[in-house]
């Protein structure tokens, strides 16, 4: 029972890493269709807000290789902290950290190798530094949150650290 506890933990990683695979394996056409789709709403949603020129097309064509490669990051953002949870949940957090930036970087170059198999699709070592910066901000957004954590921690240790002293003093005056 132990053993399916332990590996339970890395479904939802594993199941991420098939949603990375499904959207590689689909044709140039596809993802780039998809993509322009998601491209077309953020620019309407920005003409709505009156952010950007007025120029609709112009703007799909500005924002569309940024909304691709921003997927790319959100992509391995996840995957890194999915992995990250995984292995914390079995080995020391510096561990599981490092362990999951390894991870994803290998999980990536086998993802651009797999690129070079799909029809009008291409593998491209700077696609795996684009994951590898989605991954590197997940690991600054979790530093934060730890360090704020830490902080936090420390001056609850010390308010109790302050309310032992002051019950010790108590105790001498009265004894």
């Amino acid at each position: 029972m132990k053993i399916i506890r332990k590996y339970f933990w890395f479904m939802p990683a594993a199941v991420w890493m098939y949603v990375i695979f499904s959207f590689s394996d689909q044709v140039g056409e596809t993802s780039a269709g998809l993509s322009l789709k998601v491209t077309e709403k953020v620019v309407e949603i920005l003409m709505k807000l009156r952010i950007g020129p007025d120029d609709y097309y112009y703007m799909i064509e500005v924002l569309h290789p940024l909304v691709r490669k921003g997927a790319h990051m959100a992509e391995y953002a996840i995957l890194f902290l999915l992995l990250f949870l995984s292995f914390l949940a079995t080995t020391l957090a510096t561990r599981s950290m490092a362990i999951s930036i390894i991870f994803s970087f290998f999980y990536a170059c086998a993802d651009e190798f797999h690129q070079t198999f799909v029809d009008s699709r291409a593998g491209q070592f700077t696609d795996v530094c684009v994951d590898m910066t989605g991954v590197l901000a997940m690991v600054t957004v979790l530093l934060i949150i730890y360090s704020g954590w830490q902080v936090h921690h420390e001056k609850k240790l010390e308010k109790e650290r302050q309310k032992a002293e002051e019950i010790r003093n108590r105790r001498r005056k009265t004894a």
